[in-house]
């Protein structure tokens, strides 16, 4: 999760300036979320963790996801559930949220009336992408992947490079063929960290009607926000983007993995960039989230600050968190609570 945003910001330092598009002045800043975090207190029951595999046609492949049911799931077979969508970081896989995070242990201590899915989303940005894949090498020894080293090629290799398609048409499919959910994009949220903060507003923005609610946690949503750094609160007129990069070798593998996602069209840049898709939404559709740490490594704060005056300027409701705490689960775990709430106060019920 670390090294992603090191690369995308030197990515994005790198490139070319465009003015960004004139936006009204900022109006009076909205009111901050609190952090709230774990209660510490034991649940008097727990729901239940689960993993299920099915077959991806975008990918090509069987994947994995873990899923959270409620407490009471079990003893109430004819209820709709809500289900939330947590995406993990690059370099994480299913089990991130639950292993460094204890989302699950959260969502009892809250008592949630919601599922959660916890797909492995490999190192895909959550984004569709036209780059050639080797399958045969990649299984054969991890040609291919990002850090070789830390994968299994037969958990990880994929035939096609669809982690868009992949998440919003065939594990929703799954998902809600499987559990007894409710169907619909209002009953639907989606959260992440890192790659996945940027995947999840991604996603959501991407496809109104599958997602009620997003959020992120740390996110890279400027994706082609280029400067100022620090970034001057109230003057997002101030910002410039990155051009896409050019064909050709970066020298940084970190960097030419997330070009080879995203390509050298600055269109296709664009199309995934959340803050320039903020500019297409309808009010609340989605409803979103977002936080960062004042001590993150990577300057996400200066994104995370710029879309928040975007959002406000906008006269878009949000809900927006700046606290201490850096990249790591010492600053999402405690946030963890308020995007399980954020979500559940915006999409639908059970029934």
């Amino acid at each position: 999760m670390k090294i992603v945003a090191l690369s995308l910001l030197c990515l994005f330092a790198c490139g070319g300036k465009e003015p960004a598009p004139a936006l009204p002045p900022a109006p009076a800043p909205a009111p901050t979320v609190p952090s709230q975090g774990h209660t510490g207190i034991a649940p008097e029951a727990s729901g239940t963790v689960e993993e299920r595999t099915f077959h991806s046609d975008a990918l090509g492949v069987d994947k994995t996801y873990v899923v959270y049911l409620p407490i009471d799931y079990a003893t109430n077979p004819d209820k709709k559930w809500p289900v939330f969508y947590y995406l993990h970081g690059i370099t994480g896989d299913e089990h991130s949220w639950v292993k460094g995070g204890q989302l699950d242990k959260v969502a009892d201590q809250l008592h949630l009336d919601a599922i959660l899915v916890m797909p492995d989303g490999d190192d895909g940005f959550y984004a569709d992408s036209d780059k050639p894949v080797d399958f045969d090498a990649c299984m054969k020894d991890g040609t291919g992947l990002f850090a070789p080293q830390m994968k299994n090629p037969k958990k990880t290799c994929v035939k096609h490079s669809m982690y868009e398609t992949y998440i919003v048409k065939d594990l929703l499919s799954d998902v809600d063929g499987h559990y007894h959910t409710n169907a619909s994009g209002a009953a639907r949220g989606i959260a992440g960290m890192s790659m996945g903060g940027l995947g999840a507003w991604e996603l959501a923005l991407r496809h109104p009607d599958l997602f009620a609610a997003a959020a992120s946690h740390s996110g890279a949503i400027g994706l082609t926000y280029q400067a100022p750094h620090p970034y001057n609160a109230g003057h997002p007129n101030d910002v410039t983007f990155a051009d896409a990069p050019k064909p050709g070798s970066t020298g940084n593998d970190l960097i030419d993995w997330v070009v080879g996602i995203y390509g050298h069209d600055k269109a296709n840049w664009v199309a995934h960039d959340p803050e320039r898709l903020i500019a297409k939404m309808s009010p609340g559709k989605p409803a979103l989230y977002l936080d960062c740490g004042t001590e993150d490594e990577f300057h996400f704060f200066d994104q995370a600050a710029y879309v928040h005056d975007v959002l406000l300027s906008r006269h878009i409701d949000h809900a927006y968190f700046m606290g201490p705490g850096n990249h790591s689960f010492k600053f999402w775990a405690p946030r963890e609570v308020e995007s399980l709430k954020w979500l559940q106060e915006h999409v639908a019920k059970p029934s």
